[in-house]
Formats: structure tokens, sequence, C-alpha cells
């Protein structure tokens, strides 16, 4: 399969309009939970049969990672059980949007958190490294309803691909009209949009990217980390607006607490980077990459821990036809 196809960007959402994500959300406003979760397995197995790339990409994923962990992260692959628990989250997220989402299903671990709701508290900023593995919007919804633990409003303001997502994204609008006014587009990061996270920051608030999607418009811009046994291209951009913003960065990961399918929890882990960036500008881009790799490593231990929360379905590996690493050597610049 070619480099145009497979590349995430150029996959189309899995649904043609708004329409079946519209329904889904009176369902969730309607509906308990546990009657909601009954209902995944059967819409899985239609979205496992009709896309033949879903199964693809997570059938050579569960495979690198069975060889990488010595079959110990999983006893027996099963791309279904995969797009089952994507289901799953699709449901949580829409829950969650429509203000049912709570702290109280959310679990907390000794790490970084203390650190990084301490500096919330104080009125300081701080950056969050993301990824696609789990339910990434938890922490961005439970902040847009105020339900983070501190005792202010946190301002968030995301970077994403919103092309790819635009029927969902129109539809959350209706569940929460806050959700419009704190994305940016990864396409339109520039001058202006810099200044926009830096007010955030400045207001003592969030900036949030993926750290484990290289870019729509140059998806060849990617620094080459070895993941799970194979190198794999992960984004520059995230981690070079790290650099710019030159703030805390934390890398923060939240996954479904096993066996809670009818009511699920989330164990939300926060890690703090020690990478700092007032240092020259050839040092700065060797501490990118660390901060890169760090990253790596990080998301790395989560999905051998929650092997079927990977929500990555394209070939993830696929390099295209430029290495971050040589930009960098040379001196350039730029978040895309």
């Amino acid at each position: 399969m070619s480099a145009s196809v497979s590349h995430w960007s150029r996959q189309k959402e899995v649904t043609g309009s708004d329409l079946p994500i519209r329904i889904l959300i009176f369902l969730v406003k309607v509906l308990p939970f546990p009657v909601l979760s009954c209902m995944v397995p059967f819409v899985s197995l239609f979205y496992y049969i009709s896309s033949p790339q879903v199964r693809k990409s997570a059938a050579d994923y569960q495979r690198r990672l069975a060889s990488f962990s010595g079959g110990k992260a999983l006893r027996r692959p099963n791309a279904y059980a995969q797009v089952t628990s994507f289901s799953l989250c699709l449901v949580e997220k829409l829950a969650a949007w429509s203000g049912k989402a709570s702290l109280d299903d959310v679990i907390f671990h000794d790490d970084d958190v203390q650190d990084l709701k301490k500096r919330l508290s104080e009125g300081k900023g701080a950056m969050l490294i993301s990824s696609h593995l789990g339910n990434m919007e938890l922490l961005r919804c439970l902040a847009s309803y105020g339900k983070t633990g501190v005792d202010r409003q946190v301002p968030v303001t995301v970077i994403m691909d919103v092309q790819m997502s635009r029927h969902f994204t129109s539809a959350i609008n209706d569940l929460n009209s806050r959700y419009r006014m704190d994305i940016i587009p990864a396409s339109q990061i520039g001058v202006d949009s810099l200044e926009r996270l830096q007010e955030t920051l400045a207001a003592g608030g969030l900036v949030v990217i993926a750290g484990d999607r290289t870019s729509a418009s140059d998806p060849g811009r990617s620094f080459r980390v070895s993941f799970l046994g194979s190198d794999a291209p992960f984004p520059c951009g995230s981690f070079m607006l790290a650099s710019l913003l030159n703030v805390p960065v934390y890398f923060v990961f939240s996954l479904r607490e096993k066996g809670t399918f009818f009511r699920p929890r989330y164990n939300m882990f926060v890690t703090r980077s020690g990478i700092t960036f007032g240092c020259s500008r050839k040092e700065r881009k060797a501490r990118v990459e660390s901060l890169c790799r760090q990253f790596a490593g990080l998301l790395e231990g989560r999905c051998l821990e929650y092997p079927y929360q990977w929500y990555n379905f394209f070939d993830f590996w696929l390099f295209q036809d430029k290495d971050c690493s040589a930009g960098a050597a040379d001196g350039q610049d730029g978040i895309d």
C-alpha cells in the first residue's frame, strides 16, 4: 500500500455525515451507560467487518506488541477486542461531553499529578503531550466543565487535526458550546496561533497536543524512534512546539481500568519531563529529540499494560521521505 493511502491523514472519517454521531448522542442522553455498553459489541462487529484497513492495522500492531513482549502483553491477539475498546471509548467521550463525566471516574496515582495540580493552583501554565492510547479527551472535557480538582477555571487550548474528525467535532459542539473555542487546527500553527498559546499559558492554562501522529501537511517530518521493537515515525512538530513555548511538559495517559466495561473508570497517569529548553540552539535540537524519545518510551510501556486501548488504526510504522533529525542537525526550525 502506498504512503499516500496509508498515512492517517489520507484516510476518510468513519462516517460520511454527522447523522450517526447525532443518533449516538441522543442514545447517550436517554439511555443509562450499562445499556449503551451492551450495544457496543454489536456496533463494533459491523465496524470490524466493514473496515479492512482497521483490521489489518490492529492485527499488525498486536503482532508487534506480542513479539516485543514475548507474548506477555497479549495472551492471544484479538483485533476485534481492540475495535470494541475503541467503540466503547467513543461512547464514553460523548457521555463525558454531555456532562456525565466526574472526577470520581478518574483514578489518580502517586506520580507527577500533584506537581501539575500545584502549578495550576498557582496560576502557572503547562503543556500536556497526550496520545491516541486510551481516552485522550477526558482531561480536556473535565477542564471544560471545571472538574479538575483545582479551585479555579483552567483554560485549555488543544492543537488537533479538525478535518479528520469534523463530523464528530460538529456534533460535540451541540453538547458543549465551549468545545469550539479552545481548538487550534494543527495546519494553522503559526505566529498568530503561537501568541494565542502563550496567552493560554500566561492565564495559567494548559496547551494540549498529541505526540503520536505525524503532521498531516508534512508527514515526512518525523523523528525515527524505536517503538515496540522497530523504528517508528514520531512528529517533530509536537516536541518542537514544547521548545518554543518553554514551559514544563507533562506526558498524560488516560486509560480505562481493566474490568470496568459497564461503568468505566480511568487511570490517569501524569509524568513530568525533566527536559528544559533554556539552552543554546544546537543543544535545544538534541533536547527536542530526547523529549520525543522519552514520550515514545512511556507510550510503549503503557501499550504493554493496556494493549487493546491503542486507537491508531493505520500503518504507524510507515515512514515517508524525511527524517527530522537531519533537519535538526542543519538548524532548521518549525513545528509542522
